[in-house]
């Protein structure tokens, strides 16, 4: 494969062993090899941040002054997230790109050669698996919620929905009242445009007016935030939890996703990407479960993917 390359010279990290690790992929992807060098480069960078974490943030902004950045940057993927044209990196749009959905065929049949390859890569990743995993499991939710009769179910952040697609219920009719909330204007309006049909209600609203009370939405059967808690604070995080759970009639169920801390990707998110994200654990999951009234809850189930890339809190409130 002849790759397509632009590079810029720049001066030298201050750290030879870690430098020697863009040196060898820069190498790497100068003569066409792709996959096996993103294999190394991910194993490295992750090694680095784990091993040496006083040093990494500056080490992750030097990776971004380093030649081998331009080829990384071919990718649409990584560099949307470094872009952040929406002014944050894990936007609607890159969830797209991992699900193959909306302006996915198109960022990536513009892409260099090379930006293609590292595309098809990163789509195979923990984090992009674990990613499909959730849409998936968000649908068969959507629709265990509905098992009792017509379902009510509120989606914070909720991007462009794409979890809709796969949810029977919804395509069915069987869904009475589906809120889709998010800050988000472009959003929003793919929401209305795409899922309107089906009864989905696009609604404008953010973490801070929910916490605030300023948005009355009611109760439903089923709610919950995709990707949202990645990105709060353990104060705010719990918070919202508490009045998510506020929410949710008796009998119906909160979902929290998160990405765990230990996802393989990570290294190369905070570097190339410049995408932080806030990662918990089982145990940081539990304390957000604590937040809710005890007495009101029947069950609390956390688990993990199958990918370590995402861990869950489902939280059934009691009759």
């Amino acid at each position: 494969m002849q790759a397509i390359i632009n590079t810029t010279l720049t001066a030298p990290l201050r750290m030879p062993r870690q430098s020697s690790v863009l040196d060898r992929a820069l190498e790497a992807f100068e003569i066409g090899e792709i996959a096996g060098p993103m294999s190394s480069l991910f194993t490295e960078l992750q090694q680095i941040r784990q091993e040496e974490p006083l040093s990494w943030k500056e080490f992750a902004r030097d990776c971004r002054n380093h030649p081998v950045c331009d080829l990384l940057h071919q990718d649409p993927f990584t560099f949307r997230a470094y872009d952040k044209p929406r002014g944050y990196a894990g936007d609607a749009v890159m969830m797209d790109y991992i699900y193959g959905l909306g302006e996915a065929r198109a960022a990536e049949s513009s892409a260099t050669p090379l930006g293609r390859e590292i595309f098809g890569f990163l789509g195979q990743c923990a984090s992009s698996k674990g990613v499909r995993y959730r849409r998936r499991l968000l649908a068969r939710l959507i629709d265990g919620a509905s098992q009792r009769g017509p379902a009510s179910v509120l989606a914070i952040a909720a991007g462009h929905l794409r979890e809709a697609e796969l949810s029977a219920s919804l395509q069915t009719g069987n869904v009475r009242e589906f809120i889709a909330l998010d800050q988000d204007e472009a959003s929003l309006a793919l929401v209305a445009n795409e899922y309107g049909h089906l009864g989905v209600k696009a609604v404008p609203g953010s973490v801070r007016q929910i916490l605030a009370g300023k948005l009355q939405l009611g109760q439903f059967d089923f709610v919950y935030a995709a990707g949202l808690f990645d990105y709060l604070s353990a104060p705010v995080a719990a918070a919202l939890t508490r009045r998510m759970f506020e929410m949710t009639r008796p009998g119906g169920q909160v979902l929290i996703p998160n990405f765990l801390t230990g996802v393989p990707d990570t290294g190369y998110m905070e570097s190339f990407m410049d995408w932080y994200l806030i990662y918990r654990s089982k145990i940081d999951m539990m304390s957000l479960a604590a937040a809710v009234p005890q007495n009101e809850l029947a069950e609390c189930r956390i688990f993990d993917d199958q990918f370590g890339a995402i861990t869950y809190l489902l939280l059934t409130k009691a009759l």
